[in-house]
């Protein structure tokens, strides 16, 4: 169905190309954008500049969660425009007996990479899910965290220090 469909786009725009001497913004023409490389290439039917996003360009990001009060850690995930895409898992491992961990969905600001791409996200505000610690911590206390990341399912764990609020 997207084959004819790209087909279809293709032989329309060639042929309003051909009628009119030139569209809006000039087209290549099919020697220096093939009719095989329109249809079958990775590029789009009009312009081979055009791509779709692929999973390569998304990027696991991290960050503490300043600004949100209790908040420890943060996770989430981004394409290389800075869009927000699936929201990761978090697991907590271990965590302090007298003191609560709660998650929740919320703003936070890039400050790591676990992993993907490399983008221009880092120091940006971002969203994803907000780990927040509550309650008496006595010095060297630590939560570890599995932040399990959707798509392809990769996991880290992370190591969070806490103190007491």
């Amino acid at each position: 169905m997207l084959v004819a469909c790209r087909r279809a786009f293709a032989i329309l725009a060639l042929c309003a190309a051909s009628a009119t001497g030139a569209a809006a913004q000039s087209l290549p023409t099919l020697q220096e954008y093939p009719l095989r490389e329109r249809v079958f290439g990775p590029g789009g039917a009009f312009f081979p500049d055009y791509v779709t996003p692929s999973y390569s360009g998304i990027t696991y990001v991290t960050g503490n969660g300043a600004g949100t009060k209790g908040a420890i850690f943060a996770a989430g995930t981004t394409d290389y425009n800075c869009q927000q895409t699936q929201v990761p898992t978090i697991q907590v491992l271990s965590a302090p007996a007298r003191g609560r961990v709660t998650m929740g969905y919320g703003a936070f600001v890039a400050t790591g990479r676990d992993g993907g791409a490399m983008n221009p996200c880092m120091g940006r505000a971002m969203k994803g899910v907000v780990v927040r610690y509550k309650g008496p911590a006595a010095p060297g206390d630590k939560v570890v965290l599995r932040v399990t990341y959707p798509t392809m399912g990769a996991w880290y764990d992370h190591v969070v220090p806490v103190s007491g609020r």
